[in-house]
């Protein structure tokens, strides 16, 4: 699977315009072959930032759908003053997909910095840590991704993304005997923790 990752900055004074808007964009995606889904998830520690992430098969599919009509016109009806990009790791590849048997619109986006020679490392870990992650009730799902940017600062940079039912659920993992096992298994030095940062998904537009 391949994943775009925005961060939007929506002003204060047009926060549903923002939505509405991206959620009209991610129906034009919707029809066209490899789409996978769309969302929108509210930063928790501002009032105005946005994750927007796109899922593709593949990015062939993504360039498809950017070659035709809607995919070419899109960018150019964009209300001028709505919202401004942030800097943040832009393509990235799907490593693992571990979904639970829940929904859950509660997301923890983690991103991690890994040597160079430590990369199959890092995402067996993470295939660990998934499968203790998945006996904590009220986890609906997790990703690893590695990043696709073509410069050195991004080529070992992994995101990691946890979806649960809500903040009380994330707090019972972080507590849980399964994270301690986790934690306890970590090789120091393994990776270094880059930033960890809460989302509330507030539209999300599937096939």
């Amino acid at each position: 699977m391949f994943l775009l990752q925005e961060i939007l900055r929506v002003r204060n004074t047009r926060q549903s315009e923002a939505i509405t808007r991206l959620n009209w964009i991610h129906g034009l995606m919707k029809p066209n072959a490899g789409f996978v889904r769309g969302i929108v998830a509210r930063y928790l520690g501002n009032p105005t930032d946005y994750l927007i992430l796109r899922a593709w098969d593949d990015r062939d599919a993504y360039l498809a759908f950017r070659a035709t009509p809607d995919g070419q016109d899109y960018p150019k009806s964009r209300p001028e003053g709505l919202y401004e990009g942030l800097p943040v790791g832009r393509e990235w590849d799907l490593k693992i997909d571990s979904p639970g048997s829940i929904e859950g619109d509660y997301m923890v986006r983690s991103i991690y910095r890994v040597g160079p020679d430590d990369a199959n490392e890092f995402i067996e870990n993470r295939r660990r840590h998934d499968g203790l992650a998945l006996q904590v009730p009220g986890t609906a799902g997790l990703q690893t991704l590695r990043c696709l940017d073509g410069d050195s600062e991004h080529s070992d940079t992994f995101l990691c993304l946890a979806r649960r039912t809500n903040r009380d659920a994330y707090n019972a993992y972080l507590e849980s005997p399964q994270s301690a096992e986790y934690r306890a298994g970590n090789r120091r030095g393994l990776y270094s923790t880059v930033s960890t940062e809460c989302y509330e998904i507030v539209d999300e537009v599937l096939p």
